[in-house]
């Protein structure tokens, strides 16, 4: 294998024996792969940069979602230029949910990370939103407040359902935000919100399709808004989110934009890529097939 390949893995996971047996597996067919494992999490950008230095042409973030986003974050940098070095995806992580949008076999480690090193990249969009990037889904309201409140040790024990049980057990205790959406050349859209998800692929929150339609490739990131007037019922939504974009929803609002943005009233709690933020303003673009992944 002629390319420069380098896996960077979370530290958690270096010596879990099942990813060494991945990593050996797909040497033992000769590929060459140099494993890098930062310190922390903010040394991951250094490590990136230290490696694109050497020459790498493939950089294979191997860990959770958090992880994917690092890595593509450092090969992006300003967003000036596309990066020349590819991305590949060994998934790690407690939900995978970029790495089963790629559709990805997320059981079979060795065969990820096969693909990871041999598969040829294609193009892909990044999402952004106030100045920092994301691949996969940026979800905000109730399920990136529970996300951002939950214990780890939860999480753990529950796996990807924790968004969802702990979710459902509260939703209804939890106050609605209120805030406008502004699309450019259209009226503000002003109401009551539950949830919304930004997403470039379409899962999150360990495997909830919350952007059906959405394809990585096509310029435009898929919000889907779970409003809630007072006529709010779960049996009306969960028809609607059969049907996401007929125009005559009343509860789940699902538009495909190149740019939007969000204003809230009271700050919200967002989930990027698996990274919590909180803020009262979300503007959010795209960069169309700016980034080379294979999966």
């Amino acid at each position: 294998m002629a390319k420069k390949i380098c896996l960077l893995l979370h530290r958690k996971s270096a010596n879990e024996p099942y990813v060494k047996e991945a990593v050996k597996a797909v040497q033992s067919e000769g590929i060459k792969l140099r494993v890098l494992v930062p310190w922390n999490k903010t040394e991951k950008p250094k490590v990136v940069r230290e490696a694109l230095e050497r020459g790498a042409e493939r950089i294979i973030a191997g860990g959770g979602d958090g992880t994917i986003n690092a890595v593509a974050t450092a090969l992006i940098g300003d967003g000036s230029e596309k990066p020349r070095t590819s991305l590949g995806v060994l998934p790690l992580g407690t939900a995978n949910d970029f790495a089963r949008g790629c559709g990805l076999p997320t059981d079979d480690l060795a065969e990820c990370l096969r693909i990871a090193c041999t598969r040829e990249a294609r193009l892909m969009d990044v999402g952004k939103v106030n100045g920092r990037y994301f691949v996969n889904v940026a979800s905000a309201g109730f399920g990136a407040e529970i996300t951002a409140t939950t214990p780890i040790e939860l999480k753990k024990k529950l796996g990807g359902t924790a968004y969802s049980l702990v979710g459902l057990a509260k939703v209804f205790n939890l106050t609605p935000y209120t805030g406008r959406l502004l699309i450019p050349g259209e009226d503000p859209l002003s109401g009551e919100m539950l949830f919304m998800a930004v997403g470039n692929n379409h899962y999150a929150g360990g495997g909830f399709d919350v952007a059906p339609e959405a394809k990585v490739d096509d310029g435009l990131l898929d919000l889907a808004a779970i409003r809630h007037p007072k006529s709010f019922t779960l049996t009306q939504l969960s028809k609607e989110l059969e049907d996401p974009m007929n125009p005559e929803n009343e509860f789940l609002y699902y538009r495909q934009l190149p740019e939007f943005t969000i204003e809230a009233d009271k700050k919200l709690h967002c989930n990027l890529d698996g990274e919590p933020v909180l803020k009262k303003k979300l503007a959010f673009s795209v960069l169309p097939r700016h980034l080379s992944v294979a999966y």
